[in-house]
């Protein structure tokens, strides 16, 4: 088996000091490194040529693991801007071209410390925990005063954001498909209050890999396989662009499983939107 050895710089004391750890994420559609200016072709049921407008996921929970299976989660490093407790926003958009939403800066890695030890692998989710989803981001620390990844104070916080357009759009096409995951049925009496307990729909994605060396594999995650049977031409009447996982859209029946989360009748399938490299 495999080890990722963290070699032991103060071994003549008995403590073990931490190790610095960096965890890289590559953001693709398709396979071709997420730009603002790229266009990606032959994406959904219809091979649809697109153009991304926005990339962004937040990361939670993030943790390196022994080969006993035991986690050790990440001390964070709290840099005051993408990275708060043991929650971190990536930005794969820079704000260019059509990324009208976005920001100047990106971030593609998670960073902090362990423990000195050997660990053979990771695990995160794709979330933000239920105590820091249901918060007024304008009063939020960084990265959650982020106001483009949030819905409202029912809903929270939209954990994965990746917004697509198609390049020959029809005038009677949709303006976007975007493929939005959030906590749905959250009770709350309005859209402007927080819920009142748990949401009925989290919709949190856990991600594991047994086997990941931080310094030689990188996170991917990619879109293509979740849309690879929604046509991105078109959109359910009345419903939000594309899929934002809401009950009741038809944009979604072919995506949610795929994203590894049950929707109404259908069940959680295997995830196909995050793998390693």
């Amino acid at each position: 088996m495999k080890y990722i050895a963290f070699a032991a710089a103060m071994a003549a004391s008995p403590a073990l000091a931490d190790q610095a750890v960096s965890i890289n994420f590559a953001g693709e559609i398709a396979g071709k490194p997420f730009s603002c200016a790229e266009t990606f072709e032959g994406i959904g049921a219809k091979a649809t040529a697109v153009r991304g407008i926005d990339y962004r996921v937040f990361v939670s929970g993030a943790a390196l693991i022994r080969a006993d299976g035991t986690a050790q989660p990440i001390a964070l490093e709290q840099d005051g801007k993408w990275q708060l407790d043991d929650l971190a926003l990536l930005d794969f958009e820079d704000g260019s071209g059509g990324c009208s939403t976005g920001t100047a800066e990106t971030n593609t890695a998670l960073r902090g410390t362990v423990p000195e030890g050997e660990y053979v692998g990771l695990a995160f989710n794709l979330a933000v925990p239920f105590d820091k989803n249901h918060g007024d981001p304008t009063l939020a620390a960084a990265p959650l005063n982020t106001t483009a990844m949030f819905w409202n104070w029912q809903g929270g916080y939209r954990f994965v954001r990746i917004d697509m357009v198609p390049v020959d759009k029809a005038a009677d096409g949709p303006k976007g498909w975007f493929l939005h995951l959030g906590s749905t049925m959250c009770p709350a009496a309005s859209k402007t209050e927080a819920p009142t307990a748990e949401c009925k729909n989290p919709n949190h994605l856990p991600v594991s890999f047994a086997a990941f060396d931080p310094a030689t594999n990188a996170v991917v995650i990619d879109p293509a396989a979740v849309v690879a049977e929604a046509d991105m031409t078109v959109n359910a009447a009345e419903t939000s662009p594309g899929c934002m996982s809401f009950p009741g859209d038809a944009d979604c029946t072919t995506v949610m499983s795929k994203l590894g989360v049950p929707y109404g009748d259908i069940p959680a399938g295997a995830q196909q939107l995050v793998s390693k490299r």
